[in-house]
């Protein structure tokens, strides 16, 4: 955790909600020095940050005269070390949110279990920055005269359906006619694995490895299949091993 002061700013227009992500703060914060400051507009948060830096923004989406995600890009601005954490009550955002960096997308539903566990990545971030981890890899889709190059670290899942191979990006979906499995061949073996047969998933952006599902970043749920449950296992922990000790953080 770290020793400096880490400071922090939750924004939403429901007083209530503010008052339950305060208490959250604190109690996942007991023994670590820390300011909370807690806005109702978009406006009075940017006000504030113009004038003192902030490490840590916990904002809710859908605010009045100006959406979370527009907000998150504007602070980032004037404040480019500042982590986002994302609250909302819709998941039809968990796309939308790409659009700008952050460390994590909660459901408010969820917030009890999930804020502490961001906010904890988030103090492991602060305390050991992380390098970027772009490398430049490229992957190439669609026929000629109609070829696309993506970067594999944009993306968070393949999904084959209707004889198509959807590639769920940072972006948006790309569709590919190739098969899974030949897709699959082309990327870094040791982030991309196979869950089920018509998922395979990119474990840089997964939240939660359970027996039978993985949740994704922003909460959509990939089936793991009987036959394909070993495997996950065993690229699981190639993949943490990558992990150690240049990252130090734990898998969510």
């Amino acid at each position: 955790m770290p020793t400096a002061n880490l400071s922090i700013a939750v924004c939403d227009d429901s007083a209530a909600l503010l008052a339950r992500v305060e208490l959250l703060l604190q109690r996942q914060l007991d023994g670590v020095p820390h300011t909370i400051r807690s806005f109702t507009s978009a406006s009075a948060l940017l006000e504030a940050a113009a004038l003192q830096p902030f490490q840590l923004a916990v904002l809710d989406i859908q605010l009045p005269q100006q959406n979370g995600i527009t907000l998150a890009q504007r602070l980032q601005a004037l404040r480019p070390g500042c982590q986002i954490i994302f609250l909302t009550a819709y998941v039809a955002y968990c796309q939308d949110v790409y659009d700008v960096d952050h460390i994590a997308f909660v459901l408010k539903e969820e917030m009890d279990s999930r804020l502490p566990v961001a906010v904890a990545r988030a103090c492991a971030r602060q305390a050991t920055p992380v390098r970027p981890r772009r490398t430049g890899r490229l992957l190439m889709v669609g026929p000629p005269g109609a070829a696309v190059q993506i970067p594999q670290e944009d993306i968070l899942y393949l999904e084959r359906r209707v004889r198509t191979t959807w590639l769920h990006t940072i972006g948006g979906e790309v569709p590919a006619p190739d098969k899974l499995e030949p897709l699959l061949a082309r990327l870094d073996p040791v982030h991309f694995c196979q869950t089920h047969k018509s998922f395979a998933i990119h474990w840089p952006f997964v939240e939660r490895y359970g027996k039978t599902t993985v949740r994704m970043t922003g909460g959509v749920e990939i089936p793991i299949s009987r036959s394909c449950a070993a495997a996950v296992r065993q690229s699981f922990l190639a993949y943490v091993a990558t992990l150690q000790p240049t990252d130090g953080e734990d898998m969510p």
